[in-house]
Parts: C-alpha cells; structure tokens; sequence
C-alpha cells in the first residue's frame, strides 16, 4: 500500500500574476495569505512534506515561508510558464517519491477531505493520476504519480502539464468531493473578491456542495427532492423570521434542510448524518441536522435554525406541504400497538406545534397559508 509520507504536496508560486494587477500569494486571505492558506490546506489533509516553488518575487516567498516544515524551491526559468515550475518541483523530489499533489498558488481553499479522498482513491487504485472532481468537472489537487515523471521530465512543456496528463487519461480515475473550492482559482480581482466570500461561509455548503453530499453518500433521488422541498421552504421561513428581528442565517437553514436525511435508511440517521457533514468539514450545519428527529423545544425557547428545520420537515411528506394531521396521523395508527414509539411520535408533534405557534405568533399569522 502506498506511504502517505511518499505523497508530496507540491505548490506552483512562481509567476507574475499578470492579470491581477496584484502578487497573489501575498493577498491577504483571513488571518493569513493565499499562499500560507494554500500550505494549510495540504497540511491539514495529511500531507507532511510540503514544497512551494518560488520565482517572481522568491525573496519576500522565502521569507515569509521559511520555516521547517516547507521546503521552498527556487525556478529560475519561471518567465517561461507553470511547467517549468512543476519541472522544478519534480527534480527537487528524491527516488522515493511515489507521486505529488499538485496544487496551484491561486488555488488555496481545499478541504482536508478531499485531500483524504484523493489519496484513499490512490492508495486503492494506484492510478497514474487521482483527480478531484466536483458536478462533474476535475479540480485540483490531482494526485500525480510516479507513472507519469518519466513524460514530465522528458517533456519540452508544449502544451502544459495538461497534455501531458492527457495521455495517461486510461489510467486515471476521478474522485468525487464536495468542495468548490477546489475549482476556484483568482486570476482577476473579481475572482478574489468572490473566493473571500465563499470563505466567510465556508463552514455551511453551497448548493451544488449539498448535491455533490448527496451523490457522494448515495442517499437516493427521493431523499434529495424532499431536502430540497425542506430547503426552499426553511429558506423562505427563515428571511421571514430574520426580517421580524429574529438572528438567523437562512443558509444554514436551507443547508441543513437539504441534507438533514442525507443519511436516512441508516441506524440513529440523524446522529450518523450530523457526523458525515462534520467530516467533511461542514460543522455550522452538523448540530441542526443532528436533532431534526428530536428536539428540546419549551415555550421559552428562542426560534433557531434547528427549531425551523425541525417545523418545516414535519410540514413537508415527500415534497408536498401537508398539516399535522396529514403528517402524524398515519404514524399513530401504524403503531397504536407499541407504546414506547408512541410516546416519541406524540412528542415530536408537541414539538413540532410549539414551534409553529412561535412562528405564528412572532409573524402575526394564523396559517402558513397567509405566507403565500
């Protein structure tokens, strides 16, 4: 089996940045720079041995990363474009090395599980190259193995690193990940501007981040219509909510209503989904899908956004709005017989008809009718 510790993670910061009108490595990005975030994101995916190849601007690079746990590799033929710096990194790499994940300078926001992703897939595969890829497009960092150095090295570059990859297509696999960031690179300031605010959510999924959960997790097409009729619905309550002076954040809401069965037909599903998401680095939302089935909701409790998904589930059957009585009526009849379950559907709906009578009287409304 592959050695993680064989798996460099290589980063090309060596251009002009030429259309940005700004060095990007040195971009503020959080309480750090683009190139220290693109250095965390391998580092907390596992990667221990971490080089960055340097060029314009290599002395204030070095100095800013010149610690232990990074090797810095100066390219002097930098002018002539990205391969020579990924020709650069290859040569810095000892006989041993089974592969690198090949990360670009402006491409600084992966999730520690995608990393996991690609290097599992490689060491169950041993492909010649692992590519991320998200709603259907590869991303980066794609996991280039020690199968395609020989063509590397005795390459002019015409083309790119990507002919070159091209030719080893039969013996490559993609991996599936939730994580646009691994498609967002900045070649303008537009794009920078649009990375930061991705960043400020970056603990809630996007949309197609919900949908690449979803396929990942093979949770089913009935499982996403609901999620995504509890989405729209939650979305739409929580702006309601928000406008009337409640703190709220509707894309939490509409995240975790899109998900919250994403493990359904699973042993304590609720629980089991919460972890799934967490994992995968998404934990605003983890604690809302979490008690979506069960929720210690009094009269004097605040409406949060695990209260709204709890409601607005218990209002949706499939994708259609129902009443209570639609919704828990068949349910107490089912199980008339056992006690115990009876006791936590009766539960559930006191639940559920607190925090509706909330809403209504937060809202100034009888019925959910009104709202539309």
């Amino acid at each position: 089996m592959p050695n993680s510790k064989k798996i460099v993670g290589l980063i090309v910061a060596a251009g002009y940045s030429s259309r940005m009108g700004a060095f990007k490595p040195l971009l503020p990005f959080g309480d750090k720079t683009i190139i220290e975030t693109a250095v965390t994101s391998l580092r907390q995916g596992g990667i221990q041995d971490i080089r960055v190849v340097t060029g314009y601007q290599a002395e204030k690079l070095n100095t800013l990363l010149g610690r232990p746990d990074v090797k810095v590799i100066n390219n002097p033929n930098y002018a002539t474009g990205m391969f020579s710096s990924v020709f650069a990194g290859l040569e810095s790499m000892e006989p041993d090395i089974e592969g690198f994940l090949m990360l670009p300078g402006d491409n600084p926001l992966i999730r520690r599980r995608s990393i996991k992703d690609v290097l599992q897939m490689y060491r169950k595969t041993s492909a010649a190259v692992v590519y991320p890829a998200f709603c259907g497009m590869r991303g980066h960092p794609p996991l280039i193995s020690a199968k395609c150095f020989s063509a590397i090295r005795h390459n002019n570059g015409n083309g790119g690193l990507k002919v070159i990859l091209d030719k080893f297509d039969d013996d490559a696999v993609d991996v599936v990940v939730a994580d646009q960031g691994s498609l967002i690179d900045i070649d303008t300031i537009d794009d920078y501007n649009k990375l930061i605010k991705y960043y400020d959510h970056y603990s809630v999924p996007m949309c197609d981040e919900c949908r690449a959960i979803l396929n990942k997790c093979q949770a089913g097409e009935s499982v996403s219509r609901h999620g995504q009729a509890v989405a729209a619905m939650g979305y739409s309550l929580a702006v309601l909510l928000k406008r009337a002076g409640l703190k709220l954040d509707p894309n939490v809401v509409a995240a975790a209503g899109f998900l919250h069965d994403v493990a359904k037909g699973k042993p304590h599903h609720a629980r089991r989904g919460s972890r799934l998401v967490k994992a995968m680095g998404f934990s605003a939302i983890a604690e809302v899908i979490a008690t979506h089935m069960d929720l210690d909701f009094q009269e004097d409790c605040a409406i949060d956004e695990a209260a709204i998904v709890f409601l607005v589930d218990k209002l949706i059957r499939g994708e259609q709005r129902v009443t209570f009585l639609e919704r828990f009526e068949p349910s107490l009849e089912r199980f008339s017989d056992q006690p115990e379950i009876l006791v936590s559907i009766r539960r559930r709906l006191r639940t559920a008809t607190a925090i509706q009578n909330k809403v209504f009287q937060i809202l100034g409304i009888c019925s959910f009718n009104e709202l539309s």
